[in-house]
């Protein structure tokens, strides 16, 4: 091994981010190509895997050629990707349907045969998740039915990653325990595929690609790679793992009962256990950790940042304060917190519930929408901005209460993602939390970090997930007791509101709009 440098590949839903990290786990260049995400139906979201891969293509590129990436220093190569994914390849490595993405959600009746054949709990107890039109098991179902001739001919299904390990190495049917058993289709206890669940569904067996820990070298950098990319033939390049997994690694998350809160479009909290934790409504979903041993609990929102941005778009932007720039955008953002922190705590009884697209952990209800609630002749602006702030927050907090329904209680919580550079949301969660919440160095480069970390690992660069990085923080908050008192009062208030316009939510859903 003649480098020292790392290279990270992570495909998000809306680009792919190349980032070069050192042995001290820094970022020391990146850069980032966008994609569109295809949408046929109204609930469909498809990508080709084509454009995913230029894409990378076009990122390292720019990194040798901009920003003076020397190819021989890279070591190895680490990937990260969207998870719930499913694309069918042929066995000569054709692809022969579009990357049925993690927000798709065609798969209603497929979740329902699913049902017929397995009651909830059981199926719970197996994958240590719902069943959700929102996971692969269901798509390959779909595509079955649908498409029939594209399923008998698929050698494998496969995640969003491994199909890039597999343009990377030329190995095709290799994948990770984390993307594995977020496809619902894998047997926790087991640590295998669910061969009596795909068995009752009809699904062939021989379909599965074969499971990996993500550190583990998938192979070298194939010839026709190394043309494209312009790195050396015969880079090792390991197995990877799902974004979620590696957020976890990288968010400074190194032994069991460290948890992290991931503030992003959407949003999510996590933990580290030694074994899945079944809540006893299924709240909390479970998957694997990049070391393919320890478990994954989290609970996710479906919205978090996306309401806010949508809440600046209504509500923060005036005629004189447009953005012609990047940097007057960000401007509004510091104007809009401003306008939100001259409201006080409570928004004057103005109530808002994020779910504009529905809502995950822990109402598991597609038909939830948002809602402003408790409107007078008197609010304004900053109250209603206030409010959107309040709300995401509750939200996250609903999302801490199953975790400690659960006997899940954090010492305190490490905070990354764009949400994590808001100062009045810092606050916020740690007095809401009423934990310490201590904010992560690099807030945006957590899911890169932890493909490098699992990277290094099998490079040998890092001894193990526990001595990869010194501590990554930059700031703590300490929760303020009168400021809990308060919120407390007022998120009581906020957790009765969803039960009473659940009824009305579903009579909106039948709505033919």
């Amino acid at each position: 091994m003649s480098g020292s440098l790392i290279l990270t590949y992570d495909i998000g839903t809306t680009g792919s981010k190349c980032a070069v990290f050192n042995s001290l786990g820094q970022e020391v260049m990146s850069r980032t190509v966008p994609y569109d995400t295809i949408f046929p139906k109204p609930g469909w979201s498809e990508q080709n895997p084509a454009e995913l891969w230029q894409s990378l293509i076009t990122g390292t590129k720019q990194l040798i050629e901009k920003d003076r990436l020397n190819p021989k220093d890279v070591a190895v190569i680490g990937i990260s990707g969207h998870m719930n994914g499913c694309i069918p390849i042929s066995r000569d490595g054709r692809v022969l349907y579009n990357n049925i993405i993690h927000s798709d959600n065609r798969t209603s009746a497929e979740c329902e045969f699913i049902s017929e054949r397995i009651d909830f709990d059981s199926f719970y107890q197996i994958t240590g998740n719902r069943i959700d039109p929102h996971y692969t098991l269901p798509k390959i179902l779909w595509l079955k039915k649908h498409h029939p001739g594209i399923y008998n001919h698929a050698a494998y299904f496969i995640n969003t990653k491994d199909y890039i390990s597999y343009c990377l190495t030329g190995k095709l049917g290799i994948t990770d325990y984390s993307d594995a058993s977020l496809t619902c289709m894998l047997d926790l206890n087991k640590r295998e595929w669910a061969y009596d669940l795909l068995k009752l569904l009809d699904i062939d067996k021989n379909k599965m690609p074969e499971l990996h820990c993500s550190y583990e070298i998938a192979g070298g950098l194939c010839r026709e790679a190394a043309d494209m990319l312009g790195l050396p033939e015969g880079t090792p390049v390991t197995v990877g793992g799902g974004d979620g997994a590696c957020a976890t690694r990288g968010s400074g998350v190194k032994a069991p009962g460290d948890a992290y809160n991931y503030f992003g479009s959407s949003a999510w909290i996590a933990t580290l256990n030694d074994a899945a934790v079944m809540d006893k409504t299924a709240r909390i979903f479970n998957y694997f950790d990049l070391d393919g041993q320890h478990v994954i609990v989290c609970g996710t929102l479906q919205n978090a940042a996306a309401s806010y941005n949508w809440a600046v778009d209504m509500l923060g932007r005036t005629a004189d304060n447009m953005p012609d720039n990047k940097t007057a955008y960000d401007n509004i953002y510091y104007k809009v917190e401003s306008m939100a922190r001259s409201s006080p705590i409570g928004a004057n009884g103005l109530f808002f519930l994020p779910y504009l697209m529905g809502e995950r952990t822990p109402l598991w209800d597609p038909n939830s929408r948002g809602a402003f609630v408790g409107f007078t002749l008197y609010h304004n602006r900053n109250d209603m901005l206030r409010a959107v702030y309040e709300g995401i927050a509750y939200a996250l907090r609903t999302v801490l209460d199953v975790f400690r329904d659960n006997n899940l209680d954090f010492k305190d919580m490490i905070l990354l993602g764009g949400g994590a550079k808001s100062r009045l949301w810092n606050e916020m969660l740690c007095s809401l939390y009423n934990i310490p919440v201590k904010i992560h160095k690099y807030p945006g480069v957590a899911t890169s970090l932890g493909a490098a970390i699992a990277a290094g690992i099998g490079a040998g660069i890092f001894k193990d997930f526990y001595s990869a990085l010194d501590t990554v923080y930059e700031r703590e908050y300490l929760p303020d007791e009168a400021q809990n008192r308060e919120y407390e009062k007022y998120y009581k208030i906020y957790c009765s509101i969803y039960p009473q316009l659940k009824p009305v939510y579903g009579e909106i859903a039948n709505l033919s709009i």
